[in-house]
Formats: C-alpha cells, sequence, structure tokens
C-alpha cells in the first residue's frame, strides 16, 4: 500500500533522513521505531506531506505522491496522528469528529454528501467512531475539557472518522499510563479489522512487538534493520542502537 523508494531529507548539512526503503503492506500494523533523533518523525511528516523530499519517491497505491498537499493525501486515504494532541480544543467530541470527516466528492455533490444526502449516514458513522473510543457519553463535552487519555483517544478516532485506509499514528502511547496503554492496544487492532492499514511510530516497546506484523528500525537517518517482532528483538544492530537494552519479547 506505501511505498518509500531511497527516501532522503536534509536540512542543510544534517542528513535528517538518508536513503530510506521500506514497504507498508495492506491490512498490515507496522512498526517504525529508533531512538530520538532516528528519524522516525521526518518520516512521518514526509509521507503526510509537511515536507518535501530531498530525494527519493514516496508512493501510495502505486502513486506517485510527489509535490501533493497534505490534504489532496488526505482525500487519497492519508491519514495522521501527532505526538503533541492537536485537537480542536473549543469545539466538543461530536464536532470535532464531524470536521474530520473528508468529503471526497467537490462543488455542489460535495455539499450535499456532507450536508444533505450524506448526513444521516454520516452520523451513524460518527456514532459508531464515538462507541469504538468509549466517548458516548463525552459527545458534548469540550475536547479541552476531557482527560489525557481521552484526547489522546478521540485523536485516533478523528483519524479514522476520515475514512482512510492508512492511519499514520506518531507516538500514540505517549503520556499514557499502562492501562491505558492497554487499551490503546486493543483499539489499535480492531481498526485494522476494521480495514485500516497502519504506520505506528512509537517509544513504548512492549506495545510495538504485541501489536505489529513488521517492523523497520532508524538510526541516524538511516534503515538499520528490519523484520518481524521476534527477529528483531534478536538483531545486535538494534539492541546497539537501543544502548545494549534487553528489547521486550514480543507477545
Amino acid at each position: 500500500m506505501l511505498e518509500l523508494q531511497q527516501l532522503s531529507r536534509h536540512f542543510g548539512g544534517v542528513k535528517a533522513l538518508d536513503q530510506l526503503s521500506f514497504e507498508v503492506r495492506a491490512g498490515d500494523i507496522h512498526g517504525l521505531i529508533g531512538p530520538n533523533g532516528s528519524g522516525k518523525s521526518t518520516t512521518v511528516n514526509l509521507i503526510s506531506g509537511v515536507y518535501r523530499p530531498t530525494s527519493g519517491l514516496v508512493k501510495f497505491k502505486g502513486k506517485d505522491l510527489g509535490d501533493l498537499e497534505t490534504d489532496r493525501r488526505v482525500h487519497l486515504g492519508i491519514s495522521r496522528t501527532f505526538q503533541n494532541i492537536r485537537l480542536f480544543g473549543n469545539l466538543t467530541v461530536w464536532q470535532n469528529i464531524w470536521a474530520a470527516r473528508v468529503v471526497r466528492s467537490e462543488g455542489l455533490k460535495g455539499f450535499r454528501e456532507r450536508w444533505l444526502s450524506g448526513a444521516s449516514r454520516a452520523k451513524e458513522d460518527a456514532e459508531l467512531l464515538l462507541s469504538f473510543g468509549g466517548l458516548e457519553d463525552k459527545r458534548d463535552v469540550l475536547a479541552s475539557n476531557l482527560a489525557f487519555g481521552e484526547q489522546r483517544r478521540l485523536e485516533l478516532i478523528r483519524a479514522a472518522a476520515s475514512g482512510s485506509d492508512l492511519l499514520l499514528l506518531d507516538e500514540p502511547a505517549a503520556g499514557m499510563n499502562a492501562e491505558e496503554i492497554n487499551d490503546l492496544e486493543l483499539r489499535i487492532r480492531e481498526l485494522r479489522k476494521l480495514g485500516r492499514t497502519i504506520l505506528l511510530i512509537e517509544h513504548h516497546m512492549e506495545l510495538v512487538m504485541s501489536v505489529c506484523d513488521c517492523i523497520t528500525v532508524l538510526n541516524f537517518g538511516r534503515k538499520i534493520a528490519e523484520g518481524m517482532p521476534g527477529e528483531i528483538q534478536q538483531m545486535p544492530e538494534v539492541k546497539a542502537a537501543y544502548l545494549g537494552s534487553d528489547l521486550p519479547t514480543a507477545a
């Protein structure tokens, strides 16, 4: 579904990403891990269109994304979450979900899809997402008034509300406690059951090893390893990148 080919991004003389290549297969949960400064966020920003590559290609469903702007990539089926929560704090939970819904038709047809003929179906979809996120009783609460874990869940719901096939989850477990992370794992697995493909960028290794089908490891902007969780745990170069610490065992 997603293919990066010799992707590089330089900031002056700094090679934030250097000839990175890997593929995310449709239906997979693919992990992208590495120490701080390894190039993970740069990769997400290149895929989502925030940055333009110095060289190389980002291909989605066989299409070279080239210089497409972020909103056009969303229309093609790529959505993301952020390390730092970026909800509309002055809007309710329901309004945040509604705003995230992507109408792929343009002009009058798009207007009808959002506000007229498609409105009842969209409301049904939003209700399902509220239930999926466990936020049914918070539908009219301002996003800024949610607890931290609930805000994280709303970010996940909002990405799913776009209807995108590929979700880029950028450190969704950041700041969560153990109970919240366990809940997050269940919801990520459920998203896959709903037909979403996921690229998971995460520092929480227990979550990555438990939920991912394949893992790509970065260090200093380059790919140093790739494989299934059990394989990644045994690779000396991966252990060295994590300062010799033992990686958690896959579930």
